[in-house]
């Protein structure tokens, strides 16, 4: 298949680098023309968490940066393209460098954590096949143009429609099923779903109690399991979002505690993505995240103070 990933963060180097080595063809767009040009002189190198190397040759790929997305054709050769930019990149990204695309057809699947994107995006992409993805895939990007895979997990991905149209719908297209062959083939557990809204409203929910509190306390993901206080305060902020959802009328699905404590033991030794943009001084994706469950909290008369505090100590760490 022929992939196109925006973004060269963590997980953009994680998926490129693999799906790479397993023989697709992939093009990645880079924020930089100096990550741009790195990539193309070293490549991508993988480090999994037990020391072993996977050094992916730059002749394995294509690189791109965002200013010749117009003039290369705007991937109108890709399959599907990986939209793998953090949420507060999302809107000026989209609007300055895809949108004068939107009435063309493209596949776009979205890896973001938040929620409120999507609906943006087919606004902004009306023609456009939106598609989110879910997963729990541990990345830390080491420089320009390397990565450690810190946790393997699971990548989830389903088309975004109305829940209507989902009704008596068993069967995917044939090119989504071979999009999930490729990332078998690449090193991923990987896997189609129908019920992405509540996969969505999961993977926020899990976000929204690991990501910042190891912002705050400045530990990996696994540390937050060592101590009663630590697991005490994870168990309020679930417990509060989950009032939220039954509120709201939100589906999520059989034991999201144990998924949420599974995710923490298997990314144990992880640097979430939070505390990577708190350490580098920028900005978080916390008002997309817990911020989410906050807004949800006020339209559904149910108190979060615990979120609403976080969301307050991590938007004081941003400069």
């Amino acid at each position: 298949m022929n992939i196109h990933i925006i973004g060269a963060g963590s997980l953009g180097l994680l998926y490129a680098g693999k799906l790479a080595a397993s023989g697709c063809r992939v093009t990645v767009w880079c924020r930089s023309v100096e990550q741009a040009g790195k990539l193309r002189g070293a490549g991508i190198t993988i480090e999994e968490t037990e020391g072993k190397l996977q050094n992916v040759d730059p002749n394995a790929f294509s690189v791109r940066s965002w200013d010749a997305f117009a003039e290369s054709g705007a991937a109108a050769d890709a399959d599907y393209l990986f939209l793998m930019l953090k949420q507060q990149g999302i809107e000026e990204m989209a609007r300055e460098v895809l949108a004068p695309f939107g009435h063309h057809r493209r596949n776009l699947i979205c890896f973001q954590n938040g929620t409120g994107h999507l609906e943006r995006l087919r606004e902004l992409l009306p023609m456009w096949t939106i598609y989110a993805a879910i997963t729990t895939e541990g990345a830390k990007r080491t420089s320009s143009s390397s990565v450690l895979h810190a946790g393997h997990g699971t990548t989830t991905i389903g088309k975004m429609m109305p829940a209507a149209s989902f009704i008596g719908a068993t069967s995917h297209e044939d090119h989504e099923i071979e999009l999930v062959q490729e990332l078998k083939r690449a090193g991923f557990e990987a896997l189609l779903s129908n019920e992405m809204d509540e996969m969505i409203y999961r993977k926020l929910l899990m976000n929204a109690v690991i990501n910042p509190l190891t912002a705050l306390w400045r530990i990996p993901n696994g540390a937050l399991l060592s101590s009663p206080e630590r697991v005490g305060l994870m168990e309020q902020l679930y417990r509060e979002g989950i009032l939220v959802y039954e509120a709201a009328g939100i589906p999520y699905g059989n034991k999201l505690w144990e998924w949420i404590v599974s995710v923490c033991q298997s990314t144990s030794g992880n640097t979430s993505s939070m505390l990577k943009d708190v350490m580098d001084g920028r900005t978080t994706e916390v008002a997309w995240i817990n911020g989410s469950i906050v807004q949800l909290g006020r339209k559904y008369g149910v108190s979060v103070p615990k979120h609403e505090l976080i969301t307050q100590l991590i938007e004081g760490m941003n400069l």
